[in-house]
């Protein structure tokens, strides 16, 4: 077989192949016997099978499994030969292949690229400080927080809905007398508005309700509603209370069992230290994407067309999804995906930029994805989704999503030590 290389771009190539007719004439003989050992077929024998009632009734099949062999050898030849950094290929449509018995296989195919990045400075950057200190009243709204988390709901009866209760309701938004939206079975709060309305109003028209009642507030579409025709315009949202219920909250001391602390002092320290760990998670995500962000304006380099295009196309399929989940009609959705498409495909090259970038700085610093930090990965999502970790591992191997978890954590690792390696100013 003959295998060529032409480049087409700074990140594409196309890969030619032929393969004289008597080597594919031989690779698919050699396949229909194969498949002729283990048939069973009525009327023969097990491995009996005569090769030309094999071709009859397996011969679509087994020419294209041929053809996707010769492919895939093109493929690793074109990859080893030339040293190619490939990210990505062009799908082969085998229907679409016609040989002539007897006559030479020649086709082409093209491959994604992996960039050439020249990388500029990534260390020791600046970034000014945003970590704020724990105030004494965050302590307090949280230990409040963790008291109504912890609260046992009790029927409201005749009392109504509190304003610190919780209740079962029927949310519908309304256009005039027409229902737009409906969603039942929804836990609702005087204290949680919901979009487009006033918390005040919303708090007042909640507070009292009765089972069975219904409560209207008006409201104003947003701004990203489905129904591009509604957007900011008035309308009423209606809550029908299906169960009202008043919240228990613990005493102190259950509170302090609860959390295993032995005073108010020791529960005041545990959860400021929750609190400033939170602000600390916070504030390192906000600094490494600063640094990111610092990091690609001065990073320029071409991108993969077809990586772009499929990941432009991905976005831009969840974007139908989400929206056919919430009930727009089949031509509002292609005109809104229409819309979207420029920020769907800037969103892809960002992302795409990003990658890279993080690949050359990881592979520049030796920033490896050992067999380890795989597992400890694999651990860490079974206990998040209280599965078992054959379980994740099986599902893993079944999507073929372990390349994209080794992605994952070079990232994490890349965004660490860029962070850590920065210069963090505290503001002036």
């Amino acid at each position: 077989m003959q295998v060529s290389v032409e480049k087409t771009g700074p990140c594409q190539a196309k890969v030619n192949f032929t393969v004289p007719g008597d080597e594919f004439s031989g690779t698919f003989k050699r396949a229909l016997q194969n498949a002729g050992k283990n048939a069973k077929m009525k009327g023969f024998r097990p491995g009996h099978v005569p090769v030309q009632i094999i071709e009859k009734h397996y011969g679509v099949q087994i020419r294209q499994e041929t053809i996707q062999y010769f492919v895939q050898q093109a493929y690793e030849q074109a990859v080893k030969d030339n040293q190619l950094k490939v990210v990505g290929f062009q799908r082969v449509n085998l229907d679409e292949i016609r040989i002539l018995e007897g006559t030479d296989f020649s086709h082409a195919f093209e491959v994604s690229l992996r960039p050439e990045i020249t990388l500029k400075e990534y260390k020791g950057l600046t970034v000014e400080s945003q970590l704020e200190p724990v105030m004494d009243q965050e302590i307090e709204n949280a230990i409040e927080n963790v008291k109504l988390q912890q609260s046992q709901p009790e029927p409201a009866g005749d009392a109504g809905l509190p304003e610190n209760g919780m209740a079962l309701a029927k949310v519908e938004w309304l256009s005039g007398s027409e229902s737009i939206l409906t969603r039942d079975g929804l836990r609702v709060s005087p204290n949680s508005p919901t979009p487009g309305t006033d918390a005040d109003a919303f708090k007042k028209a909640l507070t009292g309700a009765k089972d069975g009642e219904s409560r209207d507030v008006s409201m104003t579409f947003p701004a990203d509603f489905d129904k591009v025709e509604l957007r900011g315009k008035p309308g009423t949202t209606r809550i029908t209370i299906s169960q009202a219920y008043k919240l228990n909250p613990p005493s102190d001391e259950d509170l302090r069992k609860m959390l295993g602390v032995a005073d108010d002092a020791a529960l005041k320290k545990l959860v400021r230290e929750k609190l400033a760990e939170a602000k600390q998670t916070q504030e390192n995500g906000r600094v490494e994407n600063v640094i990111l962000d610092q990091i690609l304006a001065v990073h320029e380099f071409e991108l993969p067309a077809m990586m772009v295009d499929e990941q432009t196309t991905a976005r831009l399929g969840q974007l139908k999804q989400q929206m056919q989940q919430g009930g727009v009609p089949a031509d509002k959705i292609e005109e809104q995906a229409a819309a979207q498409k420029d920020n769907a495909k800037k969103a892809a090259e960002r992302g795409i930029r990003a990658l890279f970038l993080m690949q050359s700085i990881g592979e520049k610093e030796s920033l490896l994805v050992t067999r380890e930090d795989m597992q400890a990965e694999v651990q860490a999502i079974a206990e998040r989704n209280n599965a078992k970790v054959e379980e994740v591992v099986k599902y893993y191997q079944e999507k073929n999503l372990f390349d994209q978890m080794a992605i994952e954590i070079l990232e994490r690792k890349v965004r660490r030590f860029l962070r850590e390696n920065a210069k963090i100013k505290e503001p002036a």
